[in-house]
């Protein structure tokens, strides 16, 4: 019997124990691999010539120093995903393989070897196969002629699958000793699960690869222009105002999650790519090639949203396909003020523009929601009633199950999966006030980061789209009028939706409107413009109906004095028409 850990976990290299017993590997033999094996699953990281690790000198400094100490030399590079940790380890296994002057001379000599946890694990189907795999990897790195240093890159997986956590129990007494060196890396929010195991966490130093600035980033896309016109054969200029122009696009732009330099390289390196495609059948004697704001925005709306078009704003576009809104003109005037704003980019979009419809039922809220989601996404907006949401627990209908709980493994689709392939969408929050406070809490977290971490430990991105909420709290039918307490129909009131809603939660939309209640005349209008709309859509259908294209002022006055209430808005006239216009058809 061979003593593994610490934790007196004893294994027996002659007892093949079956690893996965609920999906065996489909193997047979492998009892005596190939000797090479070893050599294989460790790949040099010395070969490649880093590009971009400018501003990363003392992070480096930190690395050596943890390897050269005397007991436990071994490091975690903890930063977002992004940030160019495996960059950094690239960089200093060229200055080792060179005997840069900057490497300390007990470093003289060593190698950085990348070794994928997945190679480990891959054709052991019993335990004993992989404990012999991984004691010759250990025998391997543990040997001072070889001189190694192994690379454990997304070192958080070792806790996130039952088959790779015993690989973390036995590498812990080499670890402990010194015997091996190893270099590990993973994200800022992923390095949370190695806190479940406090006794291999402590034998590494923590080394933190933070977000490189602007103006750093800008530094190293400018470095890039000689290796990029390497790599694609042709003079490329990468200069201060592109480089600036780049970064401040790519933050943007990009998902939530994305980070400096890594995202701003992405954004060039991929317009570049577009641009000498689109050229190709132009020129094909293209020695060099420019890029302008267009080319870097058009590319950066492709990253985040796939293959859908981007939607160039069409302001009178918009403003006709919202005419139809009767009585909210002023409301009207000042939403397409806001996405025109909006569409502009001025300012860096890290945080979704978000509004609240209060107003009570029938005024239109839900409807020019529904208007702008196909005037300026041409998409239908992403809708949830907030009246399913009504209970502490159906949370979790949007974030997905806690672990452990039922549901938690479930892959049904959840209501913003959507944005993870096109995050420029509408959403509508519908009747905001009737979700429980824990919901509504939840939504204050979107408004106020721009994101949303699931229990299933995804980030959903709401930084681009346009999140809408309507309300009919607080609308009281008083004194004739339709109103909030003794202001009706006024635009930014708070007041009198603070007894439904928290103050920090209304403080978070970026614009609050009161609807207009629905006078008579506006009543009106409605029902007459709908009847003109209701036959046209009859007449494509069917040719062979016959119905005057527009009622008569009798017509209109007898189904206005038949069906307005001032409770219900304009919700009444579909009903009417529909009714009025079947009479007809059935009397022709």
């Amino acid at each position: 019997m061979k003593n593994t850990n610490e934790n007196n976990i004893t294994t027996n290299e002659t007892d093949d124990v079956d690893i996965f017993p609920e999906e065996p590997y489909p193997w047979s033999g492998f009892e005596d691999e190939p000797n090479d094996e070893t050599a294989e699953m460790l790949v040099d990281m010395s070969k490649k010539e880093p590009r971009h690790t400018l501003f990363r000198e003392n992070i480096i400094r930190q690395i050596m120093g943890v390897l050269i100490s005397s007991g436990k030399p071994n490091c975690t590079l903890i930063g977002d995903a992004g940030t160019g940790k495996t960059q950094i380890i690239e960089e200093l296994a060229y200055r080792m393989a060179r005997n840069d002057p900057t490497v300390p001379v007990k470093l003289r000599g060593y190698k950085i070897y990348s070794l994928q946890l997945s190679d480990i694990v891959a054709g052991c189907g019993l335990m004993g196969a992989l404990e012999r795999k991984l004691k010759r990897i250990l025998d391997y790195l543990s040997d001072d002629n070889n001189k190694a240093i192994v690379f454990l890159d997304e070192i958080h997986l070792l806790y996130s699958f039952e088959s790779y956590k015993i690989i973390a129990q036995i590498i812990k007494p080499a670890l402990s000793r010194g015997d091996i060196r190893v270099i590990a890396a993973t994200t800022t929010q992923e390095s949370k699960v190695l806190d479940t195991d406090p006794a291999f966490n402590r034998r590494f130093s923590k080394i933190i690869v933070d977000e490189l600035s602007k103006e750093q980033t800008c530094n190293v896309l400018m470095s890039l222009g000689n290796s990029l016109s390497s790599h694609y054969g042709m003079r490329i200029n990468i200069g201060n105002s592109l480089a600036a122009l780049t970064v401040d696009i790519a933050d943007d732009f990009c998902f939530a999650g994305s980070h400096r330099p890594d995202n701003a390289i992405t954004l060039l390196d991929r317009t570049i790519a577009n641009c000498l495609i689109e050229q190709k059948g132009i020129d094909n004697e293209n020695k060099s090639i420019t890029i302008n704001e267009e080319c870097l925005r058009e590319t950066a709306y492709k990253i985040t949203s796939g293959n859908s078009e981007a939607k160039k704003f069409d302001e009178d576009e918009l403003r006709h396909d919202l005419s139809c809104i009767q009585g909210q003109n002023d409301i009207v005037d000042d939403i397409i003020k806001t996405i025109k704003l909006h569409d502009m980019h001025i300012r860096p979009c890290k945080k979704p523009l978000t509004f609240l419809f209060a107003g009570s039922s029938g005024v239109g809220k839900s409807e020019i929601t529904k208007l702008l989601a196909k005037s300026y996404t041409c998409d239908k907006p992403i809708i949830l009633n907030m009246t399913e949401y009504h209970s502490p627990s159906s949370i979790n209908r949007i974030i997905g199950a806690p672990a452990g709980y039922i549901g938690s493994n479930s892959n049904a689709e959840m209501p913003f999966d959507s944005l993870d392939s096109n995050p420029y969408r509408i959403i509508l929050l519908d009747e905001f006030e009737k979700c429980d406070k824990s919901v509504q809490r939840l939504f204050m977290s979107v408004f106020d980061e721009g994101e949303l971490k699931t229990n299933h430990g995804k980030t959903i991105d709401f930084s681009k789209s346009i999140i809408i909420a309507t309300t009919n709290a607080g609308c009281t039918i008083k004194h004739g009028a339709i109103g909030f307490v003794n202001k009706p129909d006024s635009k930014y009131d708070i007041h009198s939706l603070s007894d439904y809603f928290d103050i920090e939660l209304l403080n978070r939309f970026s614009h609050i409107y009161t609807f207009h209640s629905i006078t008579k005349q506006v009543y009106r209008d409605i029902m007459a413009k709908s009847y003109i709309k209701e036959v046209e859509n009859i007449r494509n259908c069917s040719h062979k109906a016959k119905l005057p294209a527009c009622l008569s002022d009798n017509e209109i006055q007898i189904l206005v004095d038949k069906s307005y209430d001032e409770k219900l808005g304009a919700r009444p006239v579909k009903t009417i028409i529909t009714e009025f216009i079947d009479e007809k058809l059935l009397s022709a």
